[in-house]
């Protein structure tokens, strides 16, 4: 029957499978007559694709289960963390004992002519100070950051600024300040990416944050292969990092739980890598965790540094190792981070490392956006083709100049007392 007639016998198992699945495993005498004048083992055929039509519609049934279990789970899960979040967000703006230096510093500001309602310090840690305040409605005139922050400043002896305010609604209302220590150093980022042949949906992903303490972070992660698939991997997993680094997990947990979440959350093989950069913004100390990622560079002046690292990409094994690479910035460093396709370079250059490190140290502009731009249009200019998703992303580390200079006010109110 297969050999000489496969396609009758196929088109014949086919209709077989569509009834008994119509007609609930009972198949029509007509039907399983025809059937039996052209195969010779037809009760046997039958009775095989009876069996398996049930597994099958036994496993489908299973599957919807467990995505209706997930789907519940991960509700649940959402709710909790929206509370968790909550009553981390509580716990770490906990008050403290300050009654001093609130009454030091109110006194100083209202000695300035100022009226200030009350005065809550949650941190006097030296570039984690985070001080509350309620002001009057300022008419738009920018009194916390021009006036309130740089007397903060002088007091404090560190560089303060306007983390957040909530102005008032009307015009004699109360605007809810809240002051921080200013970062002593800022990252400026420029992006330049291609999807592989032109098209407009690309496999590589990229996000940059700032994520609390005082820290930054940048990465990049590559799912694999092409199109809306690859593109879906690469989004989920920087969604979900950037959900565990803004909860306050440490980076090596995030990334491991990260890795536990694709494992786990489908059937379906989702592998993707991740290149991560983690940047204090108060010393400039950098932590890079690349997971089956591609080198990245550092130019300081004339130096290219190399980065690297390896692991298996992500979603393969549910318990992994991750690498931690360290490295000291320094104000004016260009962080250079890439994906494979950009990496992967020419093909007829032998050694692509040592070509890109002759690129960027030729380069004389200093600016992010044009450094990325420049790369990208360097490979791809090169190689006639763009045979890859390709992403460039380059940072520059800054010194974080203040604004506002701070307001000289009684050295007896100082924090010094």
């Amino acid at each position: 029957c297969w050999s000489k007639n496969f396609n009758t016998t196929y088109d014949g198992m086919q209709e077989i499978m569509l009834q008994l699945s119509e007609n609930n495993g009972q198949l029509p005498q007509k039907t399983s007559k025809e059937w039996a004048k052209y195969c010779s083992r037809g009760p046997q055929v039958i009775g095989a694709i009876s069996q398996e039509l049930t597994y099958f519609e036994a496993n489908q049934k299973l599957k919807r289960q467990v995505k209706e279990s997930r789907k519940l789970v991960a509700d649940q899960l959402r709710g909790v963390s929206a509370v968790m979040d909550d009553f981390a967000k509580e716990i770490q703006r906990e008050r403290k004992n300050h009654h001093v230096h609130e009454e030091s510093i109110l006194e100083a500001i209202q000695d300035f002519g100022l009226h200030i309602g009350y005065v809550e310090i949650y941190s006097l840690e030296q570039g984690n100070v985070d001080i509350e305040m309620s002001v009057p409605y300022c008419q738009g005139r920018g009194e916390c950051e021009k006036l309130i922050a740089p007397m903060l400043s002088d007091i404090l002896g560190e560089t303060i600024v306007v983390h957040s305010e909530e102005c008032a609604t009307y015009p004699n209302g109360q605007c809810e300040v809240i002051f921080r220590s200013a970062k002593k150093f800022t990252v400026e980022t420029g992006v330049a990416h291609a999807a592989k042949g032109g098209g407009l949906v690309s496999g590589d992903s990229h996000t940059t944050m700032e994520i609390g303490c005082g820290k930054f972070a940048i990465a990049i992660s590559d799912g694999m292969g092409n199109g809306e698939r690859a593109h879906f991997e690469s989004t989920e997993t920087l969604k979900l990092l950037q959900k565990f680094l803004q909860s306050g997990i440490e980076e090596k947990i995030a990334i491991k739980s990260v890795n536990s979440v694709l494992s786990l959350r489908t059937t379906d093989e989702i592998f993707s890598t991740l290149d991560l950069a983690m940047i204090d913004l108060q010393d400039a100390k950098a932590k890079f965790l690349k997971i089956c990622s591609i080198p990245s560079f550092i130019k300081r002046g004339d130096r290219i540094i190399k980065i690297e690292s390896s692991n298996l990409p992500m979603g393969i094994i549910q318990d992994f190792d991750v690498d931690v690479v360290s490295e000291e910035l320094k104000a004016g460093d260009i962080l250079i981070m890439m994906s494979d396709g950009v990496f992967d370079g020419p093909s007829h250059v032998e050694n692509i490392e040592f070509w890109l490190k002759r690129k960027i140290k030729e380069m004389e502009t200093d600016d992010p956006q044009e450094i990325s731009d420049l790369i990208l249009e360097e490979v791809i200019r090169t190689k006639g083709i763009i045979d890859d998703d390709m992403t460039v992303v380059t940072s520059k580390i800054k010194h974080n100049t203040p604004k506002w200079a701070s307001i000289p006010v009684s050295p007896k109110r100082k924090k010094a007392q």
